[in-house]
């Protein structure tokens, strides 16, 4: 089932178009919070907190929503981190997972006091000769691997993410030689993870390196949890793997100070199916074997097509109770033979000014989407109930333009 089939009626979908036009994200706020609720419930009695994607959809509303529901940020950059701060004010409450940080970066999060998880002995050798430094957590690469693409699998042996287990006791000497604490341990296997035990097997990795380091506080598990974009993929079985990794978990726990706790990064999870993405059909075009729908949109607001060849289903929301007898392939505005949405989708017969639904793309839409080829960016809209908020407005073309002349310092004539 797709975001529009779940979720939204095509009424109210082309109403929100015809105000606030096209290219335009629209997310449904309820979706997001009854996948928090449903994850903690899931998790209800163990100690366990959640970790949300700021990479994801890093939306300042979206954001507050995270907050408000009790999640902490899962943050890759400063930029991120600095995002967190300003949405909420505890620092403590976001993870920082660096990545080939520069020392200006590092000094920056300590003094934040934010939780820097580090990945390479390099920049842990960097940390701890800081004379600012105290505490931070360190990435293990487990050997295990999984997501839905080949780009997406992070915890493999050859992936540049991580340190290798067998340094894992050198990181403790390491600190204590320099009167430092790894108070934290994490891994991430991957996004979008199609075997869930993958992950279970993970866990049990990390479980086992943890024994080197005695002054942890935390484990975090990663996550990377899948939603279903296809007609007829296996939604994923949140009970059945909350019971697996209860145990791994509490078989653990035992063992620990009352206040040790767990964490869980679930990537995609909130936001994939709350959103969509609506488009114009601009151009209709038959040639010969191919018979394309040109849209307003492309690659540059909605990446995933063109990078991991993802598949999102299309609706077309102006026919959407015709039958879908006609084979289309879905093309972007860029200038890129690569910007295809969408290959070969059965829709009704469609014309120029129909309205496109690209499903499930609350999540990895707006925050990889670029100006290129000077293009605008979507506005974006939250749905909360009866009510429609503009939560990002559109810039026009001259905007797009003047603000590109004026980042660049150039002097118009």
């Amino acid at each position: 089932m797709t975001a529009f089939n779940k979720i939204f009626e095509a009424a109210r979908l082309t109403r929100i178009a015809g105000e606030f036009g096209t290219p335009l994200y629209v997310y449904d706020e309820q979706t997001i919070r009854t996948q928090c609720r449903n994850l903690k419930n899931a998790f209800e009695g163990l100690p366990v907190r959640f970790l949300y994607a700021v990479k994801a959809n890093d939306n300042p509303h979206i954001l507050t929503i995270m907050h408000e529901e009790g999640m902490g940020y899962d943050t890759v950059s400063y930029e991120e981190v600095l995002l967190g701060l300003r949405v909420k004010s505890d620092p403590r409450q976001i993870f920082y997972t660096e990545n080939n940080m520069t020392d200006q970066e590092m000094e920056a999060a300590i003094r934040s006091g934010v939780i820097l998880n580090i990945g390479s002995m390099s920049r842990l050798k960097s940390f701890f000769s800081h004379p600012g430094s105290r505490e931070c957590s360190i990435r293990l690469n487990p050997g295990i691997g999984d997501g839905h693409h080949h780009k997406v699998d992070t915890g493999n042996r050859d992936s540049k993410f991580g340190i290798r287990k067998d340094l894992i006791p050198e990181c403790a000497r390491l600190a204590a030689s320099h009167g430092r604490k790894i108070t934290g341990l994490h891994l991430h296997i991957g996004s979008g993870i199609r075997k869930p035990e993958n992950l279970i097997s993970a866990m049990g990795v990390l479980i086992e390196y943890a024994q080197y380091l005695p002054d942890l506080q935390f484990i975090n598990f990663g996550g990377g949890m899948p939603i279903p974009y296809q007609e007829g993929d296996e939604p994923f079985d949140l009970a059945a793997f909350a019971m697996l990794a209860e145990k791994v978990i509490m078989d653990d726990y035992m063992k620990r100070d009352s206040g040790f706790r767990y964490y869980f990064e679930p990537g995609r999870w909130f936001t994939a199916q709350a959103g969509v993405l609506l488009t114009r059909v601009n151009t209709v075009k038959d040639q010969g074997n191919v018979s394309y729908l040109g849209t307003d949109t492309g690659l540059h607001h909605i990446l995933r097509p063109a990078l991991y060849d993802a598949y999102h289903a299309v609706v077309n929301l102006s026919r959407h109770d015709a039958p879908g007898n006609t084979l289309y392939t879905i093309a972007g505005n860029i200038c890129e033979s690569g910007d295809i949405l969408a290959t070969d989708r059965k829709l009704p017969e469609s014309a120029e000014g129909d309205l496109l639904a690209i499903c499930d793309a609350g999540a990895y839409g707006m925050t990889m989407a670029s100006h290129y080829n000077r293009r605008a960016l979507p506005a974006e809209v939250l749905v909360n109930g009866d009510t429609n908020i503009l939560i990002r407005r559109r810039m026009s073309a001259g905007e797009t333009v003047d603000r590109h002349l004026s980042d660049t310092g150039f002097q118009q004539n």
